[in-house]
Order: C-alpha cells, then sequence, then structure tokens
C-alpha cells in the first residue's frame, strides 16, 4: 500500500510533471523571502497557507522555447516600476501550464481532506534543492539530473503531513561554464545573475533606467517578439547547459 506522499508524487506524474520532491515549512525557514531586487516579493509557506505542513515541489518540462511566451498588456511598465501600469494582466505561457497541472494535485489532496494550494509565491528555486530535485546551477537556475535546467516549476502547499525527500547535494556544474560564456550579455557570473543585465528583465521591464543601453540593444536585436505586445524569454544559457540535453537523432 502507498503512503500519502507516494500517492501525492503519483498523481503529480500522472499529471504531466516530470520530476516531484517534499519537504516541510521548517527546513525552509533559511531560505531568502521578502522583496528580491526590484522584481517580486518572495513568501513563506506559512504566508501562503497558515497551516501547511508539507510543501511539494512540482518540476515541468518545458521542452519548446514556446513555453516562455509572455504577453503584456499595451500599457505595461514593468514589474516594481511606480505608477505599475493601469492593468495588471501579465501571462506567461508555462504558468498557466503549471497552475493548470498542479489543480489536479491540489484538487486530490483537497478530496482527502486536506486544505491544499498551488504557489508561485514561494522561493520555488531553492526550495526545489531542500525538496531533493536538483543544483542551482552556475546560471542561478535550477538545474535537474534528468532535464537539466529545462523544468519550470510551481509549489503545492498542503496541511497534510507528508514524508519529505533528503535535499540534492550532488554538485551538477562542475568545472563547466557553457552558460556564463554563452550568455550575450555577459549577465552571469557564478551562482550569480546581474539582473539589470539580463535579457529578459530588459524585455519584462521596459521602463526601468537601471538596464544598460547595450542590454537594450542586444534585447532588441535576440529577443523574439511574436507581436507587440508579446515576447520570447531568452533561454540561451539554458540551451547551452549540457545536463539532460536531448541527443540529436542520427
Amino acid at each position: 500500500m502507498m503512503t500519502l506522499a507516494q500517492d501525492v508524487k503519483q498523481k503529480a506524474f500522472e499529471a504531466g510533471f516530470v520530476c516531484v520532491g517534499a519537504s516541510s515549512p521548517d527546513a525552509l525557514h533559511d531560505l531568502p523571502y521578502g522583496w528580491i531586487g526590484k522584481m517580486r516579493e518572495l513568501y513563506s509557506p506559512e504566508d501562503e497557507l497558515s497551516t501547511c505542513r508539507s510543501v511539494v515541489l512540482l518540476g515541468f518540462n518545458a521542452w519548446d522555447r514556446a513555453f516562455n511566451l509572455s504577453v503584456n498588456p499595451p500599457d505595461w511598465r514593468g514589474f516594481g516600476m511606480h505608477p505599475p501600469a493601469v492593468s495588471r494582466e501579465h501571462y506567461l505561457f508555462y504558468y498557466e501550464i503549471l497552475r493548470n497541472r498542479a489543480w489536479m494535485v491540489v484538487d486530490y489532496l483537497r478530496r482527502r481532506g486536506f486544505e491544499s494550494v498551488h504557489s508561485l509565491g514561494i522561493p520555488l528555486k531553492t526550495a526545489a534543492v531542500k525538496c531533493g530535485l536538483g543544483w542551482q546551477g552556475k546560471n542561478t537556475l535550477l538545474v535537474t539530473p534528468q532535464h537539466g535546467p529545462r523544468v519550470r516549476l510551481i509549489s503545492v502547499l498542503t496541511e497534510a503531513e507528508l514524508d519529505v525527500d533528503e535535499p540534492f547535494k550532488e554538485d551538477l556544474c562542475g568545472d563547466c561554464e557553457r552558460c556564463i560564456l554563452a550568455c550575450p550579455t555577459k549577465a552571469i557570473e557564478p551562482y550569480k545573475l546581474r539582473i539589470e543585465r539580463c535579457m529578459t528583465y530588459s524585455a519584462e521591464s521596459p521602463c526601468s533606467p537601471d538596464v544598460p543601453d547595450d542590454v537594450r540593444k542586444l534585447d532588441r536585436k535576440l529577443v523574439q517578439r511574436p507581436t507587440p505586445n508579446s515576447y520570447v524569454e531568452c533561454t540561451t544559457c539554458i540551451e547551452a547547459c549540457p545536463v539532460g540535453k536531448p541527443r540529436r537523432q542520427g
């Protein structure tokens, strides 16, 4: 007979996630919370669900660049800008997929009698390491053994008490610096991202004064924009990572 934690993982795999791990809120207390630069505010599991007793991290394999499509309203000024855009609408394709798939896990737990919610507001990358999913690489992204950094994350917070997984401890980067060398704007240092030089930050923050002119120029040249109000997030450092990279046939 499977444990509740095993049942939850099975439901997550059935929902289309490729890696699943669990931890407790107590084990995540040392993670970074609060405002991270100008981008966003990160919350603790208890902030999101006061009765939280377990944190489940779910990884989805973003195997196509189209998953990284972002659509903003015409009056969009960027996160952290004041005054903010008149409209608060902001759509990121992989977030929509993650929410829909995570809801299947939330619904399963609720039907078992445990209040649960899905969350994108906790520190997902660092929490994923605690839950055993992978290593936070030199590009600052989560790197998993099976899919490298080609995963997107969401959490499920639940009042169910689940068996916890061991934190991930293997260094998957070693001496490799392909992501650092591949970045066209030199935004990456080992285990550190200079956010103002990141082209994704430039694209999503069109009015931010801290983006250098040379980064804006490369953003306009290299970032794909299917429509005037949309763009595809830069994935150069992800594509450069050899870990879990699908091998070409033939």
